[in-house]
């Protein structure tokens, strides 16, 4: 298959290189572009920046598989680990996938890794609202179906997916209570619901849960290793038998060997809000360079609406923002009732600034106008004691430490990001055998969500509820087959290849720090202009900007410092996440959902019901459109 893209008219292959900057390792003539934030260089791309399968020419790839090593033969290379099932990241993908594995079976060999502390790691486990999705008994399936589609997914939906969601979701409620999790229901021992969302149900919880799930993975004896930081899938053809990485206390390579492996580190958040500046794309990137398929990358681009003063976002508050002359916004730029934030706003704040009605205000009285979850009080409705204290301690450090005390204070488009693209089955397998990607890593990929920023999904308590149906689907996948897995081959030149490549920023005596290349990466992929309203030109400028980026990564020098180490890896790997997503953007020559593209601001059911398919084959990255098989689902478009 060549290097291409499907135009959004014909459906005809055509070379999208002719029109863009190369990604790293593709041939294809260069574009000159006005880069104005970072000077430029002449320097060559060292092999620690390029793609994995650029770093050895084929047939050198060759030689090195000739001869295979597992277990102690690597030992000299660094700490070898083995095991059944290997699950990156232990917030409550992780550790959800693992208590579920050891339950189903207890002999299994199962650990987790963690670049921070399993359990405690992640942004949004433990400091979200506490609120779950759920399709209880009463609920319709088909009438949440055909509401999903039609007004949040816009038909680029895997129905199959979204039905197997929803109807998992009950299951998983059982299941949470049955490991001593108090899930908060009425009175009357069923689950909420609230009169303005009438087709599905809510719960809370309390946000101690990280801390029971931990606890629990240690009853039912899962190996834990925190502070290590996963860089490299390692694979065998098509199959994913391990990985690498390194420890970020005192450096040291650690090796591991599996039959299966579970990605469950998260989205890409770029950094750039706090809440969510742990989802560094760690996962994403290394599926993407070790050959899995990517899907839906253009829808990551989520923006909620933040307090200039302190970055406090105010969930659910469109329907109270105000023009800078007292002009009401809702009603130019949203739906009539929004069951979560839509880009409407969004485009329509820049709108308004740029048309020198800014900067746009924030009318706190309103807030609870048709913001049902803030109004009926879901924060603290019940009693939820770690919650409580948490949102408290939160709401005031930003009350004393906020620069804005205006009546009305000012609010932004404020981006976080959410890509979570990698393609994934109804069992959460990926295109690669052995790799699944849980949560975050694929809540966007799995297609479940359709055309919209996932997580939140635009259905808040959804993206949490993903998180556990994902990990169940998982854990009975992994488990029902791990007897006839055969045992993981390691291949000796790639786990070298890959330690030269890891530490080779360590030889760097003096150089630039990784955070000054990260915050230049946030000025691209934070704007709107570059992120919510999309055009083939300042698509082209943000890929030209995140290549000058990475062209100047030969600068950075970890400072003999292993945090900074890895701070050079999260660096690489969000310039790759921003690689596939401008790209993805570039590739759908439509708007539809929060994919809005400003020179094709139309939907087009007839040219674009695919879904837009990124994978890296030989160092190159493949753009493909895949149709929808919208003739075997419920719900159809009308036309």
């Amino acid at each position: 298959m060549s290097s291409a893209g499907m135009t959004g008219r014909k459906g005809q292959w055509s070379d999208i290189r002719r029109n863009v900057p190369p990604v790293t390792g593709v041939s294809c003539p260069v574009r000159k572009m006005p880069l104005r934030l970072f000077p430029r260089t002449r320097s060559p791309i060292p092999s620690t920046t390029r793609n994995p399968s650029t770093r050895a020419p084929e047939r050198e790839y060759r030689a090195m598989k000739e001869k295979t090593y597992v277990g102690a033969d690597l030992d000299d290379l660094g700490q070898v680990f083995s095991a059944d099932v290997l699950i990156v990241g232990g917030g409550p993908a992780g550790l959800s996938a693992a208590n579920w594995i050891k339950e189903r079976n207890s002999a299994a060999n199962v650990l987790v890794v963690d670049k921070a502390t399993t359990g405690f790691s992640g942004g949004k486990g433990n400091k979200g609202a506490g609120v779950l999705f759920v399709m209880s008994e009463d609920d319709d399936m088909d009438a949440f179906r055909e509401f999903h589609v039609k007004s949040i997914g816009h038909y680029l939906n895997d129905q199959e997916m979204l039905e197997r969601f929803a109807g998992k979701s009950l299951e998983v409620v059982d299941r949470l209570e049955k490991w001593d999790i108090h899930i908060m229901r009425e009175a009357d021992g069923k689950l909420a619901k609230v009169e303005e969302l009438p087709l599905w149900s809510l719960c809370g919880f309390d946000l101690d849960m990280m801390a029971k799930l931990r606890k629990l993975a240690v009853k039912n004896k899962v190996r834990m290793l925190d502070k290590t930081q996963i860089v490299e899938l390692l694979t065998e053809g098509n199959r994913v038998v391990g990985a690498i990485g390194f420890s970020i206390l005192d450096g040291a390579c650690r090796i591991f060997r599996a039959k299966s492996t579970l990605l469950a580190n998260g989205s890409c958040n770029y950094m750039v809000t706090n809440m969510w500046s742990s989802g560094r794309g760690d996962g994403i990137a290394a599926a993407y360079r070790a050959g899995a398929e990517m899907r839906n990358a253009e829808f990551g681009n989520f923006y909620n609406l933040h307090l200039r003063g302190n970055m406090a976002a105010i969930v659910g508050g469109q329907y109270a923002l105000y023009s800078n002359q007292g002009e009401p916004l809702a009603p130019k730029y949203c739906e009539d009732f929004e069951c979560d934030i839509n880009i409407g706003i969004i485009l329509g704040m820049e709108k308004e600034i740029m048309e020198g009605k800014g900067p746009v205000r924030f009318e706190p009285k309103e807030y609870f106008i048709k913001n049902p979850l803030a109004a009926k009080g879901f924060l603290f409705r019940w009693d939820r004691p770690t919650a409580k204290k948490f949102w408290e301690r939160l709401f005031e450090k930003e009350a004393r430490y906020t620069s804005d005390h205006a009546k009305r204070p000012e609010v932004i488009p404020g981006f976080i990001g959410e890509l979570s693209c990698i393609r994934v089955d109804h069992h959460m397998k990926t295109s690669l055998h052995g790799l699944c990607a849980l949560g975050d890593t694929s809540h966007c990929g799995s297609a479940w969500a359709g055309a919209t920023a996932a997580p939140p999904g635009r259905i808040r308590g959804a993206a949490l509820m993903y998180t556990f149906v994902s990990a169940l689907l998982a854990a009975e996948s992994v488990t029902d087959h791990l007897a006839e897995i055969a045992e993981p081959v390691i291949f000796r030149g790639q786990v070298k290849r890959f330690k030269e490549e890891i530490y080779g920023p360590m030889d760097r005596n003096k150089g630039i720090s990784p955070r000054d290349l990260i915050f230049n990466l946030k000025e691209v992929i934070a704007p709107p202009l570059y992120s919510a309203r999309k055009s083939k030109e300042r698509l082209l400028e943000a890929i030209g900007k995140v290549k000058e980026i990475r062209e100047r990564m030969v600068e950075v020098s970890p400072a003999k410092d292993w945090h900074m180490l890895g701070l050079y890896h999260d660096l690489r790997n969000m310039t790759q996440c921003a690689d596939i997503y401008f790209y993805a953007s570039l590739q759908r020559t439509e708007s539809r959902g929060w994919h809005y593209r400003e020179d094709f601001p139309v939907r087009d059911d007839k040219h674009w019901l695919k879904w837009v398919i990124v994978k890296q084959v030989d160092g190159r990255m493949h753009l493909s459109a895949e149709e929808i098989p919208i003739e075997r689902y419920r719900s159809k478009p009308n036309g």
